[in-house]
């Protein structure tokens, strides 16, 4: 079922990385490794590419953490059935 994740998971979320913000801390990368991982150039990015209107990602407590250890949030969740910002707390 699309929008509602799977067993143990959250709904599905589209990640969005500010690579404008982002310092390459890793973070991210440490606590979410299935979802954010690290370039080349040292920024964060989500591991899977998420165009408008595709399927998001289930939404993790890992996931969530990964948004709050952020150290200059540059990272943020949207839900993928309204597009409502999940995380973090607008």
């Amino acid at each position: 079922m699309t929008g509602h994740g799977t067993a143990g998971t959250g709904p599905e979320v589209i990640v969005q990385v500010d690579r404008d913000r982002c310092i390459g801390s890793g973070m991210c990368a440490m606590t979410a490794p299935g979802s954010l991982a690290l370039g080349a150039d040292g920024l964060a990015r989500p591991l899977r590419e998420q165009p408008t209107g595709a399927a998001g990602e289930p939404l993790t407590p890992e996931l969530t953490d990964a948004v709050d250890y952020c150290p200059v949030e540059a990272l943020t969740l949207y839900g993928t059935r309204d597009g409502r910002r999940i995380s973090p707390a607008g």
